[in-house]
């Protein structure tokens, strides 16, 4: 039976959300353009999570059960409105601002990736994806097929690598069932980023808002004084997620990682799961966060569908050892020298990536498009660029190749937008990336600019499946990507873009 976890955020005004019901009813559209539809969550520290239908877009996406609300033709996405009038009232604009930032530097498919930031009327909220298969809440206590069992781990475990590798590391601090969703390609991806730190090493940037979060997924360091985020505990509240998944009960009861702390409590054994998982699950749980397997170390176990066993684990420790030995030794006995480990110019690395993608073989080309993704992670704008060609609508065979390579399904007829990628979500992509070059605004890259302006036109005006015609704003990004390509002389460009705007006349 699901009980109301304890949450250690602040208690809300539920004020706010009188307001955001009574406009759901007004048949207003919020922001002008998100016609509110119900609540999806209410229950949050800061924010409500509602249903809505984003208007100016269309959604091929929805089955027929889902057809049945009666709304204007558009997109289902969920709005995360924050709540105003409660104790995190000066710092919310905020935190939504680097919720938003966060996934956007750490784009992955096991990150759920909000698609617009905004305030209507002084309030904030993101806009996200519709995960129309819920949460894995669903999962508790339902027997679950070893794959299916293995598939959650690897898509969570990803999703946590991508964060714990980022520089500075991304601690989320609040992994639970409900934070894992389902999305439309029954991939799980982890959402809600409003409580998530930055820890490099020597500098935290996080909320001090108490401990953030919910008690019965908490690692037990975190109840520790002066406690800092740290990966590990991301680690121990997968452990607990896993296990209530498996099992329907949380390991530590509500009070989570302080009962085990205060009662040195070992981690729960149950004969039904199955052996390798287990492992994994008390490995995870760990009181010592040092002895707890790292993301990544998972996803590969996850890979192999096998845990490695203590005993290999305790082995491989004893090799590791006799090998620093030797090395220790040989730093004593032989020379020293000064080395220095040259760095790799980003354009190289550009270059390389470029030429891998050009690749008749799709595990290079896939090497490519991982480096590529890696150089627009630090928003080096021609990386951009290649990321957003490979998921954005265009007719090119190199791009058609490479959503190939992906796997990404495009639409073969005119009606639907000939080649425009089937997926919502890697069309939302593009555009992101799109609209992340023009406000870098970088004149170093102006034909880029120039590029991406044009394309974002492409998707107001000609007729396709993601985005309403809004003549208004194509003309907008027409005459922008003009500006541009006058800069970068691109002669090319400038007479599609005249052939275009002759539309308007």
């Amino acid at each position: 039976m699901r009980v109301c976890r304890k949450s250690m955020t602040h208690s809300h005004y539920n004020k706010n959300m009188i307001d955001i019901e009574n406009f759901s009813k007004s048949n207003k559209l919020f922001d002008g353009h998100y016609q509110l539809l119900r609540p999806l969550s209410t229950d949050g520290g800061t924010a409500d999570v509602w249903l809505a239908i984003d208007v100016n877009t269309v959604d091929v996406s929805v089955e027929e059960d889902e057809k049945s609300i009666d709304q204007d033709t558009g997109m289902l996405v969920a709005i995360k409105i924050y709540r105003p009038k409660n104790a995190l009232d000066i710092d919310g604009e905020q935190r939504f601002r680097d919720e938003y930032k966060i996934v956007y530097e750490c784009r992955h498919e096991n990150l759920l990736q909000p698609t617009n930031f905004s305030i209507f009327e002084g309030i904030p909220y993101l806009v996200l994806p519709y995960c129309k298969y819920g949460s894995s809440e669903q999962l508790i206590g339902k027997k679950l097929s070893l794959d299916d069992i293995w598939k959650f781990i690897f898509d969570v475990s990803s999703g946590l690598n991508r964060l714990h590798t980022n520089e500075p590391s991304i601690i989320h601090q609040d992994i639970k069932p409900a934070n894992i969703l389902i999305d439309n390609s029954k991939d799980y991806a982890i959402t809600d980023f409003g409580i998530s730190s930055k820890h490099n090493g020597t500098h935290n940037y996080y909320y001090d808002d108490g401990n953030s979060g919910t008690m019965a997924y908490m690692a037990p360091e975190r109840f520790q004084e002066g406690a800092e985020p740290m990966c590990q505990s991301d680690i121990w509240a997968f452990g607990a997620t896993l296990y209530e998944i498996l099992t329907g009960n949380v390991p530590f009861g509500e009070e989570g990682g302080r009962f085990q702390m205060e009662n040195h409590a070992q981690p729960p054994q149950n004969n039904n799961i199955p052996s390798d998982i287990q492992r994994l699950i008390t490995d995870c749980l760990s009181l010592e966060p040092g002895n707890r397997p790292s993301a990544n170390s998972i996803k590969e176990a996850a890979l192999a569908k096998h845990y490695p066993i203590k005993s290999k684990r305790k082995l491989i420790w004893f090799l590791g050892g006799i090998g620093v030995f030797i090395i220790c030794m040989l730093f004593f006995i032989l020379p020293s020298k000064p080395t220095e480990t040259p760095q790799i110019p980003v354009e190289k690395v550009y270059d390389d990536a470029l030429a891998d993608l050009k690749s008749d073989n799709a595990t290079i080309v896939k090497r490519g498009i991982s480096l590529m993704d890696s150089l627009s992670n630090q928003r080096y704008i021609p990386a951009i660029y290649q990321m957003a060609y490979t998921y954005g609508w265009y007719i090119e065979d190199e791009s058609l190749k490479r959503k190939k390579v992906l796997g990404i399904e495009v639409f073969n007829n005119e009606k639907d937008g000939l080649y425009l990628p089937k997926i919502d979500r890697y069309s939302n992509e593009a555009l992101a990336l799109f609209s992340k070059i023009l406000e870098l605004n970088d004149s170093t890259f102006a034909e880029i600019n120039a590029q991406a302006a044009y394309r974002l036109a492409c998707y107001y005006v000609n007729p396709n499946q993601i985005i309403k015609p809004n003549m208004a704003k194509g003309k907008k990004y027409l005459e922008q990507s003009k500006e541009w390509a006058e800069l970068s002389n691109d002669t090319t460009l400038l007479f599609k873009i005249k052939q275009s705007l002759e539309t308007f006349k």
